[in-house]
Formats: C-alpha cells, structure tokens, sequence
C-alpha cells in the first residue's frame, strides 16, 4: 500500500458489495497489492540489514507477507470456481518471530520500522473494513488477516519501545 493511495484503498473497500463475487474478487486485488507490496519493501529492508537481528526480522516479515498472498491467491481461486460460498475456511499457520534486543544506532533502520509500523497500521484499516462488509469465510478471511497485521504492528511497536535513542533519532 503505497503511501499516495492509503485512502483511496481505504475509500474503494467502503464501496465493498459483500453480495458480490466481484466486489470480493476486487478486494483480494487490493489485499494483494498490500502485501506484494509489503514483501517487496520487507525484502529490501532484509538486504540492507543482513546479518543483524533486523535483518532476521524483516526476513521474518518477507515470510509472513509470502503467506499472505499465498493465502490471497488461494481465497481467489477458490471464489472464482465457486457460485460465491466457500466450500471451508482457509488456515493460516503462525510463525514465531525473532527477537530484536534493540535497532542500531542508525537513522535508516528507524525510519524502515517507522514505516512499516505505518504500512501495517493501514492494513489493519483495510483488512478490518473488508472483514466488517463481507459475510462467512470471506469475513473471517479478512478478520484472520486483520489479526496477523495487528501483531506486527505490536512487534513493530515494541521494536521503537525498546530502541534507546528513539526520540534522538527522530527529533534529531
């Protein structure tokens, strides 16, 4: 989720027909942008911080949102060959995350925390927004993800909590 297009993902879910197999099919479009777009950022953070326990983290992360889409895809086309109902509900499975003692003193590793806490934050809106306007497995779908996202952002938070020099780095 893009920062520009945090509200209008926001505004389309609202429009969410949860009669409707394609306004469903259009809101696993959008979840599927959240998190290609999430793995995407998560991967890069994981390069630049390699060998570190942010690195781990965020390869964690990458994992996570591998899942997600995983799950996305098979959502899809488990509507695509339905008339609409879901024949079962699908499962995630929960990973453990690693342990982050602290971020390094460095203004680049905050700022990548920063934003995902932000880029999760929106999720949760949009995830619990879909959750509330469709019906059956497909809300408890989108609830499931609600409640992944929401972990993050407390592992996210705990991430700042915890780094010692929080308020040095971003007030300078």
């Amino acid at each position: 989720m893009d920062f520009v297009k945090a509200k209008e993902v926001l505004d389309t879910i609202k429009t969410l027909d949860n009669d409707s197999k394609e306004s469903i099919l259009q809101a696993l479009n959008i979840a599927e942008h959240v998190e290609a777009s999430a793995k995407d950022f998560y991967e890069k953070e994981a390069k630049k911080t390699a060998g570190s326990e942010m690195g781990s983290f965020f390869a964690f992360l990458v994992r996570e949102e591998e899942m997600h889409l995983a799950k996305i895809f098979e959502l899809r086309k488990m509507l695509e060959k339905s008339q609409g109902k879901l024949a079962h509900d699908i499962k995630f499975t929960t990973n453990k995350p690693p342990a982050v003692h602290a971020i390094p003193a460095g203004m680049q590793e905050m700022t990548a925390v920063l934003y995902a806490l932000w880029r999760e934050k929106k999720a949760v809106d949009f995830y619990a927004e879909a959750a509330g306007k469709t019906t059956g497995a497909v809300s408890k779908f989108f609830m499931e993800l609600t409640e992944f996202e929401k972990g993050h952002v407390t592992l996210l938070e705990a991430i700042v909590e915890d780094s010692q020099n929080t308020d040095e780095l971003i007030m300078g």
